[in-house]
């Protein structure tokens, strides 16, 4: 039985995995289905959430679990727990954002990979001050990527910026024998993202 209804065994790992995790993978691979999540996280959306002990709130980046913490749970409710807000604070006046997103020809389902990224930069020196990228369709979580969003703060924001913060995002990428294709996709994805929020032609490395 898949590990995701309480048995013991993944079987995308030795099976068709083209569409599954290459980030926080294991024991389960599955990847979050989720479009809208991860720019919600990128603009620090939280959550109110009641239930039988009362509210509370919680930053999005902190609702859901990966695998290794329960195969069979995707978030934090406890039981008899729902959703009744999700609240998105206005970002900055010198805020710029950008989701981009890749899909199969013809689909109309879910992206092989997606990617969130909001940036605050100066008004003169494209200084970068404040980031978040968060990857989707790549891990059993929207991921966020720490790594890429210290790799642009307080950096100048130009192309071989963002091609350093893509290749941060993706350097724990381990992918599965048949998805290896989506970590060159998701480092472009990054790299495209950054250099849109942050208002830098693609081509410009100045």
């Amino acid at each position: 039985m898949c590990l995701k209804k309480g048995g013991h065994t993944c079987y995308a790992l030795n099976g068709l995995n083209r569409y599954h995790a290459i980030l926080g993978g294991g024991p389960s691979f599955i990847v979050h289905p989720s479009n809208l999540a991860p720019a919600l996280i990128a603009f620090d959306a939280t959550v109110r959430i009641a239930g039988p002990d009362g509210k509370r709130s919680l930053v999005l980046d902190q609702f859901f679990t990966l695998p290794s913490m329960d195969a069979t749970r995707e978030n934090v409710l406890g039981t008899g727990e729902i959703i009744i807000d999700v609240i998105v604070p206005p970002p900055a006046a010198s805020a710029g954002s950008a989701y981009l997103e890749v899909r199969e020809k013809h689909s109309f389902d879910w992206p092989l990979v997606s990617a969130a990224a909001v940036l605050e930069t100066g008004s003169s020196s494209n200084e970068v001050r404040r980031a978040r990228v968060v990857l989707g369709a790549v891990a059993p979580v929207p991921w966020r990527s720490r790594e890429a969003e210290h790799a642009l703060i307080g950096a100048v924001l130009n192309r071989t910026r963002a091609e350093s913060a893509a290749e941060q995002a993706l350097k724990g990428a381990r992918p599965l024998p048949h998805n290896a294709y989506k970590v060159a996709i998701a480092r472009a994805l990054v790299r495209r993202s950054v250099l849109h929020a942050g208002r830098v032609e693609e081509a410009c490395d100045g």
